[in-house]
């Protein structure tokens, strides 16, 4: 009971229902339960049940996915989510049997070790195999703005470690009250309040927004068939919505930078061989006098036969003369949307994409040069869940942070929310501005810290306008990664493999 109680506590702090405070609170059931536990098989089932109960309120939305567009029956969707739950509950098992282990030599010592193991878990699940970031606890806390802004030192692991910090001292101090626990609770809480307002102190210091963005919210069905006709009255709508006869203006630019942006494909749309398609994009371009970001499906020969195309998750920019500067293949592709991971054994799941074949993975990450010795770096949808992966564009040049994302596969889920946090926290970790294009929402500007300065409702067919600017500053996580994780690690490997050997009486 109490391991499922903390797996319900971990949902609850995302979107939606969003409850985020209770992220200090979220793992201290699972902690209670763990805690000297000295069968090995029951700590395991402790962290199993946790994980089950977390990633089935989180994601279920995947097996809906799969159902929808996968090509499975109701009982295959929910079957093959129920594996992949099993799965990344593992690491959520993991996690309880090495604190139960420590918890066992040295009570003390458990407590204080619980934060790097948990980003330990955290860590793996996001790599092993093809790894699956979503939702670390971390991301609870991308609204606490101040506090949130540890992620530029640390990544999002930083944030997990501190809200671990915090559950297993509240843990220690309920099961051995004490005035010593109550102290070392006061004084992480006290620490860590400190650093908030370190950081509302110094946070602010971001350049103005100058510039001016026209995001386009396309909305386009994913079920709807294409003609030539339907395909023409919905790109004269679009062009519509990206060249207004009376531009409008939000407020005066210093200097004459401005942005349109169109989400990922949601559509049939080859900006490299649809020559009608490409022709009106690079209009749109020279007809707003604007640069021009967009998504759409590129197809290149196949490396295994010159007769097959291989597809490829692209996005272009345009200069304001229409000219293409740069395209960018998606890198980190989606498992069981994209691509399938394994074939030979997941033989029965149909690709998401109504693409023929696997979509294969760009090689390079590609930052465009704008004027004015300025440049962005746009990734694509679930990249935007993938730290190390979208620091590499702030250090590789990137001033701007632009995210193109189709959620419409997502639904009415909680899914789009999530994946709008975690995109956020991008924004922190590198200190850019995010303008985000998403075909039916959660489409948005972003500031550095991390808030929302302007979004839209979700499922309309619409433009935002707004302001953004360009950052140049290198973050500590920008320049050297996930340091703060590895760390962790090392330092969990260690200690478990000196205190699991180990011999003596356990202390308390």
């Amino acid at each position: 009971m109490l391991a499922a109680a903390a797996g319900l506590l971990n949902w609850a702090v995302f979107p939606k229902p969003g409850l985020w405070p209770l992220v200090w609170f979220c793992q201290v059931p699972l902690l209670l339960a763990s805690f000297r536990e000295t069968s090995t098989a029951r700590s395991l089932l402790f962290g199993l049940v946790t994980g089950l109960c977390f990633f089935v309120g989180t994601c279920h939305w995947i097996a809906a996915v799969l159902r929808n567009y996968g090509g499975l029956s109701w009982a295959g969707g929910e079957l093959l989510f129920l594996l992949l739950a099993l799965y990344l509950s593992s690491f959520y098992a993991l996690f309880a049997w090495a604190f139960a282990k420590l918890a066992a030599r040295d009570g003390r010592l458990g407590f204080w070790m619980a934060p790097a193991l948990w980003v330990s878990a955290e860590y793996l699940r996001a790599h092993v195999l093809t790894g699956f970031p979503w939702c670390l606890l971390g991301y609870g806390l991308v609204d606490a703005a101040n506090l949130a802004q540890i992620a530029s030192l640390t990544g999002v692991y930083g944030l997990s470690f501190a809200a671990t910090s915090v559950n297993a001292l509240a843990a220690e101090a309920m099961l051995h009250p004490s005035r010593p626990a109550v102290y070392r609770l006061g004084g992480v809480a006290s620490a860590l309040g400190c650093l908030a307002l370190g950081f509302a102190w110094t946070g602010e210091k971001h350049t103005e927004a100058t510039h001016l963005v026209r995001i386009v919210q396309t909305n386009i069905d994913l079920e709807q068939k294409w003609d030539a006709a339907s395909k023409a009255s919905l790109l004269d709508e679009l062009t519509s919505l990206s060249v207004p006869s009376t531009e409008r203006q939000v407020k005066p630019q210093s200097e004459p930078v401005r942005l349109i942006l169109w989400p990922e494909t949601p559509a049939a749309f080859y900006f490299n061989h649809d020559i009608e398609f490409r022709r009106r994009m690079e209009k749109v371009a020279a007809s707003s006098g604007a640069y021009f970001l967009f998504g759409f499906v590129d197809f290149r020969p196949g490396s295994k036969s010159s007769s097959q195309r291989d597809p490829f998750n692209s996005v272009a920019l345009l200069s304001p003369e229409g000219k293409t500067i740069a395209q960018y293949d998606k890198i980190h592709l989606v498992p069981f949307g994209e691509y399938i991971p394994y074939e030979q054994l997941f033989f029965f799941v149909n690709k998401i994409s109504t693409e023929a074949g696997n979509f294969k993975a760009g090689s390079r990450v590609v930052v465009s040069k704008l004027d004015n010795q300025r440049a962005l770096g746009s990734f694509v949808c679930y990249e935007a869940v993938v730290p190390d992966l979208v620091r590499q564009f702030a250090r590789n040049g990137s001033q701007l942070f632009v995210n193109v994302t189709n959620d419409a596969w997502f639904g009415e889920s909680p899914a789009p929310w999530q994946h709008f946090a975690m995109a956020r926290m991008r924004a922190i970790e590198n200190h850019r501005y995010l303008l985000r294009a998403a075909n039916n929402g959660i489409s948005a500007i972003v500031d550095p810290c991390g808030r929302v300065l302007k979004t839209l409702q979700r499922n309309e067919r619409t433009v935002l306008e707004g302001a953004f600017g360009f950052e140049t500053r290198l973050t500590p996580y920008a320049q050297y990664g996930d340091v703060f994780a590895w760390m962790c690690l090392i330092m969990s490997v260690g200690v478990m493999g000196v205190r699991v050997k180990g011999r003596g009486e356990p202390t308390p």
